[in-house]
């Protein structure tokens, strides 16, 4: 599990909701890979059109939290 003070100092200043740019700004990655981690690895968005994307940012803080006992 990772360390929620770690997580919580991450996210803090973010927007309630994050879009997927964010997130991989946020997280260094590319928006492919939140792509995939929205896809395959279970972190919850809300559909705001077809190609249109938020993340809660509490349900992307539990997300963390978890994630690295994700299986790959």
């Amino acid at each position: 599990m990772n360390d929620p003070k770690s997580v919580d100092s991450l996210l803090e200043g973010q927007p309630e909701l994050l879009t997927t740019d964010e997130i991989a700004e946020l997280m260094r990655v590319s928006q492919g890979t939140v792509l995939r981690w929205i896809k395959d690895q279970g972190l919850p968005v809300i559909s705001v059109g077809p190609r249109l994307r938020r993340v809660q940012r509490g349900h992307f803080r539990d997300w963390l939290l978890q994630a690295d006992e994700i299986k790959d």
